[in-house]
């Protein structure tokens, strides 16, 4: 029964991104649009880490290829993340606005509704621009592509439960949407530069309350050096994020006393 009901939760989760990938593409030139502009966005921001390591070589033993391959599978991990569950950036509005007394009534758990109503047409730029830099920086081969789809779901899913976890403090705290997507971008930012860079205080702060560390440092070091201990503790890691994101979600929702609005959600 157990194994059924997750099988179910799984079809139907990706029926979800499906249809809200669909409904992106509607607009098929606005989708373009917008999923062009973001692999340029994210091509230009990279051009400061070649012109920089065109001149000193290394940051902290990052050389370009590192980076590359750092970059690109964040680019591809936030990209998965906003095309399979776009909603996470807007989960601290839909609680603040009552959004979610639609969804409330509905079989399936309340969280994939939220998260899977809508898939970012960015995300399929940024997809696209991390799976050209993985290419680029040579370190696929055929012995690394599973590690490396390990590495991108990992990191997608953390970034899916950092979100989670950021939005889900608009049921104790209120009207904290602006500040719940400045903590998301955050997680997103600190994983982009060379993990040598922070140390401390920060550095911890970035393997716990911010995860920046399995976004970005441990799934790019599990490509590069593949092996089985490190790849069940990513993986282990990231099952670890998406429990208790859905934990503190579900606690929430405990205290949620629901808005104004009266429509459904088929």
């Amino acid at each position: 029964m157990e194994r059924s009901t997750v099988r179910g939760t799984l079809r139907f989760s990706a029926a979800l991104a499906r249809t809200a990938l669909a409904g992106a593409m509607a607009h098929r030139g606005t989708f373009l649009l917008q999923a062009g502009l973001m692999a340029l966005n994210n091509a230009i921001f990279f051009t400061f880490w070649i012109v920089l390591l065109h001149r000193v070589h290394t940051v902290r033993g990052y050389g370009l290829r590192d980076m590359t391959l750092l970059y690109g599978i964040v680019a591809a991990g936030v990209g998965l993340a906003m095309i399979v569950a776009g909603g996470v950036r807007q989960l601290a509005r839909v609680v603040q606005d009552g959004e979610l007394d639609a969804v409330l009534a509905q079989p399936k758990p309340t969280l994939l509704y939220v998260l899977g109503r809508r898939s970012g047409a960015s995300g399929v730029g940024d997809l696209a621009t991390g799976i050209v830099m993985i290419a680029l920086s040579g370190a696929v081969h055929a012995s690394t592509v599973p590690p490396l789809v390990l590495a991108i779901v990992a990191s997608a899913v953390v970034i899916v439960s950092s979100g989670v976890m950021f939005g889900s403090l608009a049921f104790w705290l209120g009207p904290v949407d602006a500040a719940t997507r400045q903590l998301f971008e955050l997680v997103i930012t600190f994983a982009i530069y060379p993990e040598p860079l922070f140390g401390g205080a920060l550095r911890v702060l970035l393997f716990t309350l911010v995860p920046s560390a399995f976004v970005g440092y441990v799934p790019a070091r599990l490509v590069q050096s593949p092996t089985v201990g490190l790849g069940l503790e990513l993986f282990a890691i990231a099952a670890i994020y998406a429990m208790v994101a859905s934990w503190v979600f579900g606690r929430g929702l405990r205290s949620y006393c629901g808005g104004s609005r009266f429509e459904l959600v088929g």
